[in-house]
């Protein structure tokens, strides 16, 4: 077993608290006095924590100015690895997302309380709002941060850093306006199914509404000319 360092703590705690805020690429962090304060550890232990986020390329620490999150882009990683067909990577990134998410949906049916649902619901609002004035970057933003508020809603620290490390290439890389419009279309409805079942306390029905939702947004992507 992996042995875990304070560091590590220090390094998750950094992201949850990231993903928390739903901070933007270029946004910046509290300095090192106030992780130091925040986390009570020491500099050093804080640097090391610091070092292995920027390594992960999920915040940058600019000499003399603080700290950001990094502009830096999964896909980039991705690409390194021969992964440059965009179909073949959505396909790829959304059986992460399945996997990822299908146990934040059951966590978050488990544990979350009413006033993330309720969250949830503004973020789906927001979805409907921006899919009829054809706005299909925001409906992309939407989607995506009623996502995010599954994973903060289920509890489990891991998960939250886990898609914060990956968020905007799960839920936010479509490629054109066109992508995004078949894309949200096909998959709205499930959205809403997902939601009622999850504030029911149904982990079946949420798991089959998720399964349809992941499954019309594959059927999406297969139609992609590549």
């Amino acid at each position: 077993m992996k042995r875990l360092y304070l560091s590590d703590t220090v390094a998750g705690e950094i992201s949850a608290y990231i993903a928390k805020e739903q901070l933007a690429p270029g946004a910046r962090l509290p300095s090192l006095g106030e992780w130091m304060e925040r986390l009570e550890v020491g500099r050093s232990t804080l640097r090391e924590g610091l070092k292995k986020l920027q390594a992960e390329g999920i915040i940058e620490v600019v000499n003399g100015k603080g700290i950001f999150v990094s502009e830096q882009r999964t896909f980039q990683l991705l690409a390194s690895l021969g992964i440059h067909d965009a179909r073949a990577h959505l396909l790829e990134m959304l059986e992460v997302r399945q996997a990822l998410e299908a146990q934040a949906i059951l966590l978050a049916v488990r544990h979350a309380e009413e006033t993330a649902f309720e969250a949830m619901a503004g973020h789906l609002d927001d979805y409907r709002r921006a899919r009829a004035r054809e706005d299909f970057l925001a409906v992309s933003e939407a989607d995506a941060a009623f996502h995010l508020a599954i994973y903060q809603a289920c509890g489990n620290r891991v998960l939250v850093g886990l898609i914060q490390m990956m968020h905007d290439e799960l839920y936010l890389s479509w490629d054109s306006p066109d992508d995004r419009h078949e894309v949200f279309d096909a998959s709205f409805a499930h959205h809403e199914d997902l939601l009622e079942a999850m504030r029911r306390r149904d982990e079946q029905a949420a798991l089959a509404a998720f399964d349809s939702l992941v499954g019309a947004t594959r059927k999406s992507v297969e139609a992609m000319v590549s």
